[in-house]
């Protein structure tokens, strides 16, 4: 059996809204968006929470991503930045709080 490219799968998901196609992304990617987002932030919680982000931007965006080649490349991209915002977000979090404290 052969097996479905990323571009038909997204395609099925844009034009049919297939749950399935969209699960198949997922379960094809998810390790690879993990391990992105855990490498970038050394925490569980926030790696898994960085993860779903990213699929939920690619429910999204998906209509634009179609006949891209590399899906791959896009979702390690976005799992790059969602998790520096993350740290840049976090680290704005603990001045704040810093700041609050000397007050």
């Amino acid at each position: 059996m052969a097996e479905v490219s990323d571009s038909e799968l997204l395609d099925q998901f844009v034009r049919r809204e297939s749950q399935e196609a969209f699960a198949a992304l997922v379960r094809r990617y998810v390790a690879l968006v993990y391990s992105v987002s855990l490498r970038h932030t050394a925490s569980i919680e926030t790696a898994q929470e960085i993860t779903q982000a990213v699929f939920v931007v690619l429910a999204r965006k998906a209509a634009s991503l179609r006949g891209r080649r590399a899906l791959a490349g896009w979702l390690y991209h976005a799992a790059r930045l969602t998790a520096a915002n993350q740290r840049r977000a976090e680290q704005r979090r603990r001045h704040r709080e810093q700041e609050a404290y000397m007050q």
